[in-house]
């Protein structure tokens, strides 16, 4: 990637136990900022699955959060590294972190830039004392969307011009077709290569739109008998377990249907996919989208949030009404019976991505805003 002539010394934070898309993020953009020559510090919780794959990747890490609740003793470790370090910026993507960054910060070095990146929307307003004073000492705020960045503005007292819309990015060499036998994935699922697939990939739980892709897989499968498969990639999360059950019961007699479980490595199955469903209706952007259009797979949306940053209906995919599996079965329908659709969708959705979603260009755009 391009070198900026500034090397930065960064602390990446992301304190979560969780494992999704927030704490990837996190994660990659360390190992691309330190890819790019900038010193990094991934600051996380002991432990954690974030803790754990970062050690993997070999980065360096400040476990100082716990599931203790010791805020203050926190706080303390914080000043102490911050006034004994040569920190430039502090980028956390988890909002919950700013309650121990922004007072070390304070006291500890009131020249170091603080920024959060906001990953998911939220109704509670935080306009109280208390809120005010953490969000004053932010810098500024990386929305992910435009969805994201109306969300901030509306529940937080950060000025407009703070505010920027900062996307996911997806890693296109890792991200490519080619790299990929789809025969031999198709033949490791037992899938004949004869059958359109139609993949899904995501977390088995409320808002995923697994419900509405069953009930539009009954309907296609009326429609053309024989001729298409449906696989979903996923799990469920930790006290999610009765619901993917629900889902699992719910496709139960769909012969052409498959649950395939948990991955690291999505762009494998991609490779099997003709089409991408991605039926979310909770989506703040929908990283899979862009990963999927890296991978050359048109994309089949639902209309809602961050995924209206991403698709233009008819150009780059095409976009159905949200919670209407109807809906996104005559979408799913126009893309089986025109084939150049699919290629011309394809085509349009990887130029958009090398355009404005790899992996550098947004380290790049990060970086310019760390300077501003």
């Amino acid at each position: 990637m391009p070198k900026t002539n500034q090397k930065l010394n960064i602390l990446v934070s992301c304190g979560s136990y969780s494992w999704g898309g927030l704490e990837m993020a996190a994660l990659e953009s360390s190992l691309k900022l330190s890819e790019s020559g900038n010193s990094v510090k991934l600051l996380c919780s002991e432990n954690s699955i974030l803790h754990n794959r970062a050690k993997e990747c070999g980065a360096e890490t400040l476990p100082f959060f716990s599931t203790d609740g010791k805020l203050p003793l926190t706080i303390l470790k914080l000043k102490k590294f911050f006034k004994n370090s040569k920190t430039d910026v502090v980028h956390t993507h988890h909002s919950h972190d700013l309650w121990a960054l922004a007072p070390a910060l304070s006291s500890a070095n009131p020249g170091i830039k603080l920024f959060l990146t906001k990953h998911v929307a939220s109704g509670v307003k935080k306009n109280d004392f208390f809120h005010k004073k953490i969000y004053k000492r932010v810098n500024g705020i990386f929305a992910i969307s435009s969805y994201i960045k109306e969300s901030v503005l509306n529940t937080t007292s950060i000025p407009k011009e703070r505010v920027y819309i900062l996307p996911n990015g997806v890693d296109i060499s890792r991200f490519n077709k080619s790299r990929y036998d789809r025969d031999e994935v198709l033949n490791s699922l037992n899938i004949k290569n004869d059958k359109i697939v139609i993949g899904l990939i995501g977390r088995i739980t409320p808002g995923k739109g697994h419900i509405e892709l069953i009930e539009a897989a009954k309907v296609l499968n009326e429609k053309f008998p024989g001729k298409l498969y449906f696989l979903m990639v996923g799990t469920s999360g930790k006290g999610e377990e009765k619901y993917e059950q629900k889902i699992r019961n719910l496709a139960a007699g769909i012969e052409n249907l498959l649950f395939n479980g948990h991955t690291d490595e999505p762009q494998r199955f991609m490779a099997a996919f003709d089409i991408l469903a991605f039926p979310s209706h909770d989506e703040s952007f929908g990283r899979v989208i862009i990963e999927a259009m890296a991978m050359q797979i048109p994309v089949a949306a639902s209309g809602y949030a961050g995924v209206l940053d991403i698709i233009t209906d008819g150009v780059t995919g095409l976009l159905f009404e949200p919670k209407n599996y109807q809906s996104l079965a005559d979408s799913l329908e126009k893309l089986i019976t025109d084939e150049p659709l699919r290629i011309n969708l394809s085509a349009a959705g990887r130029k958009l991505v090398e355009e404005k979603y790899t992996v550098d260009f947004i380290t790049n755009k990060l970086i310019e805003l760390y300077t501003k």
